[in-house]
Order: structure tokens, then C-alpha cells, then sequence
């Protein structure tokens, strides 16, 4: 069972097969982290600093359900990243929801540098 969510926090919402899995993965491989990461996109999912930013250029916007948002990028660890959409429109229960687009415990290669 999920930790119930307070009114003034984000649902966080898997988007894809892809997610979901790679949520296990990174659970599996750096679970504090995770939790870490859980807290902070409840809460603050588009506060930027040096772990959790937009993404930019090709990365910058994603579409889901015929929306385009903005694309974030929270770093779970040096290697792990986390992919996502903030739909910011209350449900009555949260304040928005934080779409999870890819969940990957290690880099993602198309932004590697």
C-alpha cells in the first residue's frame, strides 16, 4: 500500500511500463535515494537546484494525453535519473500530479555527455 498523500502533495503517476519497472530497479539498487526522490516530488517537484532541473533543448517538453508539459530530470544518484511531467491541475485531493515518464538506474544515454 502507498503512503496516503496529504492535500497539499503531488500523486506521483506511472506513465509508462518503462517507469514502473525502472522505479523497481532503482528501488532495488538505491532505495534511500528512492524515498529521497518520493518526498521530494510529493512536495517540490519543480523547485530546481542541482539535483532536480528541467531538461533542455530535444529533452526540454514531452507529450502525454495530448499535452505538452515541461520535462524534469531529478537525479536519484550519480547515476540514476528520474524523467517527468508536473500536471499541476487539483484533483481535490492533491494539488497535481507528478507523471513519471522513465525511471532508469543509470544514466540515460541520449544525455550523457
Amino acid at each position: 500500500m502507498d503512503r496516503p498523500l496529504k492535500r497539499s502533495e503531488y500523486e506521483i503517476v506511472f506513465i509508462t511500463r518503462q517507469a514502473e519497472k525502472g522505479w523497481r530497479d532503482c528501488l532495488a539498487t538505491a532505495r534511500n535515494a528512492v524515498v529521497d526522490a518520493w518526498e521530494r516530488l510529493t512536495t517540490a517537484p519543480t523547485r530546481e537546484d542541482e539535483r532536480l532541473y528541467r531538461l533542455k533543448a530535444d529533452y526540454a517538453t514531452g507529450t502525454y494525453s495530448g499535452r505538452t508539459y515541461d520535462r524534469y530530470q531529478y537525479k536519484i544518484t550519480n547515476g540514476g535519473r528520474l524523467w517527468y511531467f508536473v500536471d499541476a491541475t487539483p484533483t481535490g485531493k492533491v494539488v497535481g500530479r507528478v507523471l513519471l515518464e522513465r525511471c532508469e538506474p543509470g544514466h540515460p544515454k541520449e544525455t550523457e555527455r
